[in-house]
């Protein structure tokens, strides 16, 4: 279930894939230490200028109408439903902060969620659409979850953190490439990945192990439903001759 693209083919696909994950924090970083201090303001700004490797990438593949960036509604938009509810529960809880603190809080998790969906489940989900829909999700996860080694290491946070994020960034990864085989559109994702974020950073206080373990099980499995439709899809249009449903 891939969305077709125009532009030239890509040689090294996979390489062009690591390739864009590294310069994508290669310039989060160089702006990062580089932008002088701005209040909130700054950490939007510092995510939105991590877009420019993506879409270089779109500019030179002329990925510009390509579904998954130009369309804002999502195909089958109701599997969405249960990875937003999976989520939303931790608002059980609560939230804390002032109304200005939260807003500004969703406007950098916005931003957040715009630029690592853009070059994540977009342009390396798209270099990477001509493997199974098994290692392609799996990979995205991947690469997405040591992408947060390397800024866990960077911007010094410590072991214990770094390893916490890698395994959410992991999962959430892998059920967002899943979602992405069906939905199509990265924008959804994006504002999915966005409330994550924005709930795990305003929860009053640390979940019960069990709660997180229970969390992204659920995800985890949700996702290898997802990726198994898709499989068993993709073989039905092999053996018919039959475009895939998205």
């Amino acid at each position: 279930m891939n969305s077709s693209s125009t532009g030239p083919p890509v040689r090294y696909p996979f390489s062009a894939a690591v390739a864009v994950d590294a310069g994508w924090h290669l310039v989060l970083f160089a702006v990062a230490f580089t932008l002088p201090s701005i209040g909130f303001a700054g950490p939007v700004l510092i995510n939105l200028a991590a877009c420019v490797v993506p879409l270089a990438v779109v500019a030179r593949l002329r990925w510009w109408r390509a579904p998954w960036l130009a369309t804002l509604r999502p195909l089958r938009p109701w599997l969405l439903a249960p990875a937003y509810l999976v989520i939303c529960l931790e608002l059980t809880r609560g939230v804390e902060g002032s109304a200005g603190t939260l807003a500004a809080g969703a406007l950098l998790m916005l931003s957040v969620g715009i630029s690592e969906e853009l070059y994540a489940r977009g342009v390396m989900q798209e270099l990477l659409r001509a493997l199974s829909p098994w290692s392609l999700t799996l990979w995205i996860g991947l690469l997405f979850g040591l992408g947060h080694v390397l800024s866990g290491v960077v911007f010094g946070r410590s072991p214990d953190y770094i390893a916490f994020q890698v395994v959410h960034a992991t999962v959430l990864g892998f059920l967002l490439a899943a979602l992405r085989l069906h939905t199509i559109s990265i924008w959804p994702l994006a504002l999915l990945h966005a409330l994550s974020n924005w709930i795990n950073s305003n929860s009053p206080g640390e979940l019960p192990v069990w709660w997180e373990v229970a969390r992204l099980l659920a995800l985890t499995a949700y996702g290898a439903m997802l990726v198994r439709m898709s499989t068993r899809e993709r073989a039905l249009s092999l053996a018919t001759g039959r475009p895939d449903p998205a």
